[in-house]
């Protein structure tokens, strides 16, 4: 199956629902970009991110609705906003299934959630050292992994759709 790629044009909301929890890197002549997997009016589409975009999109996960929206800043340079607009689709802020111990409140998720950023990051570097994109992915990545383990909800990995 093929998907359409997505281009976003300046001053146009795209709401999209993201398909997967992280992206896909890619270095090509252009430089680094992210490819993502989403939902646009119920078909489904790529986008390539760029690291700006990356690092925004990257608060969100599998699930989540957000509206992207492209603007041209008083330099001329591209702004980015991008704004959640519905749930997550997978996972209520309400409570999480957890296969072991049944429910999770949101408030338990949210400790939890920030348990497993501190030791994504401890594990990632002991330096002073400012994070690269490819460092805050690889974070991201660990940190649903372990929320993962400790929540007790860790899946089976789904294929990337390219």
């Amino acid at each position: 199956m093929e998907y359409k790629n997505l281009k976003i044009g300046y001053n146009t909301d795209n709401k999209v629902e993201l398909l997967f929890d992280t992206p896909k890197p890619y270095t090509n002549q252009y430089g680094d970009s992210f490819l993502y997997g989403l939902k646009k009016d119920g078909e489904e589409m790529n986008f390539f991110a760029t690291p700006t975009l990356n690092n925004i999109l990257s608060r969100f996960t599998k699930g989540d609705v957000v509206n992207i929206r492209k603007e041209e800043s008083e330099n001329g340079k591209t702004k980015w906003d991008v704004k959640k607009i519905a749930e997550n689709n997978t996972q209520s802020n309400q409570q999480i299934q957890n296969a072991n111990t049944g429910v999770i409140d949101a408030r338990t998720h949210d400790i939890h959630k920030q348990v497993c950023l501190k030791l994504a990051i401890e594990m990632r570097t002991n330096s002073n050292e400012i994070l690269t994109d490819s460092d805050l992915v690889i974070i991201g990545a660990n940190m649903k992994n372990l929320l993962n383990v400790l929540e007790g909800t860790t899946e089976p990995e789904e294929e990337m759709p390219f």
